[in-house]
């Protein structure tokens, strides 16, 4: 009687704690990307951290809000510039349209040589330089969807900026805290291993940093190339629109709408061949993050390149962006808990114990 009123005891326990547990985890939900984030922010401010409060006498409140203030602005500035020459001109292009002043050229020459959607473009582009009201009527139901579609992107990113400026302030509490952090980490992690538990930490720290710094590299790379393109093609105020995606690039929302309006530019100013170069060049430099991020994140990680690879795809399908971050870690774990239960000497059968 006893041990039955023991396991009903225990029982009541597990089923109790896991109410909370489970309870913790609902009011804490809709802060968990926000708080991830801030947790990958301090990581990649971490060393810039350490050197500003060298400079700055090892003032830590100073140095962690000068970091906070300059990451908020580096954000808030390009895509508010962006947002508002984009509500500009959409203004100015409603405008046109209800004003019947808009003007759309005719296309330019050899556009129908294009394969597969030459013709179809060039009697589109023809028709609607002939009649602008009747081209609009006829694909009213399109342009109705993609406005609906722009209108959602607008408001995710709107959204996107303010988990971001969130996040950036958690990241000043974590970066003011660095050390008590990092032996919480290596004290649950022990808890869960106690041989590999300050390993597992290191390995969290160093995939996530590899990570950032690849992110930061590639965005560099990408900027270059595309830099490079709008600089020889001719792209008005080129210098200012490498910046916006270098800064695009950075925070992960990628230099598409950018290198797309070019590439729209190219088709509609410059002659047929120098915009199919150009498209050629822009659309390889627009997708190239995805080829080279997870050559440069797997550098100097003991886990191979792979898990990196598909830790860094996996989680960016699964999981969004921030999945680009968590999914290496959380699959480098899984990789060296898979190794360490494989190589363990317990469950190791030599052929001197078969003997």
């Amino acid at each position: 009687m006893n041990n039955n009123f023991k396991i009903f005891d225990l029982l009541i326990k597990i089923i109790l704690l896991s109410l909370i547990g489970f309870w913790c985890f609902l009011l804490l939900r809709p802060f968990i990307v926000i708080f991830l984030w801030g947790i990958i922010l301090a990581v990649g401010f971490y060393p810039i951290f350490k050197w500003l409060k060298n400079k700055f006498q090892g003032k830590e409140k100073l140095t962690a809000t000068v970091i906070a203030i300059v990451s908020i602005l580096i954000i808030i500035g390009p895509v508010g510039f962006l947002a508002k020459t984009l509500a500009a001109n959409i203004n100015q292009l409603v405008h046109s349209i209800n004003d019947g002043t808009l003007v759309v050229p005719s296309p330019p020459d050899n556009l129908e040589n294009l394969p597969v959607i030459g013709k179809q473009l060039d009697q589109i582009w023809a028709s609607t330089s002939v009649n602008l009201a009747e081209a609009i009527k006829t694909f009213e139901p399109q342009l109705k969807k993609i406005s609906t579609i722009l209108l959602k992107i607008v408001t995710n990113l709107g959204l996107a900026i303010g988990q971001f400026i969130f996040a950036i302030i958690i990241s000043t509490g974590l970066l003011l805290n660095a050390k008590f952090c990092n032996l919480y980490l290596i004290r649950f992690l022990t808890k869960l291993n106690p041989v590999k538990g300050k390993e597992f930490a290191e390995l969290a720290f160093s995939t996530l940093r590899n990570v950032i710094r690849g992110v930061i590299g590639i965005s560099v790379i990408q900027t270059l190339l595309v830099g490079i393109g709008m600089g020889l093609a001719g792209i008005p105020s080129a210098g200012l629109l490498t910046l916006i995606c270098l800064i695009l690039t950075i925070i992960q929302i990628g230099p598409a709408l950018i290198v797309i309006g070019t590439i729209i530019y190219a088709w509609s100013k410059m002659n047929a061949l120098i915009a199919v170069i150009y498209t050629i060049w822009m659309l390889p430099a627009m997708l190239i993050d995805n080829v080279l991020k997870p050559v440069l994140m797997a550098r100097g990680l003991p886990v191979p390149m792979l898990v990196i690879f598909l830790g860094v795809f996996g989680g960016t399908i699964t999981h969004g962006i921030i999945g680009l971050f968590v999914g290496p870690v959380i699959l480098a774990f899984g990789y060296e808990l898979l190794q360490l239960w494989i190589n363990n000497d317990s469950t190791v059968v030599t052929e001197e114990n078969k003997q």
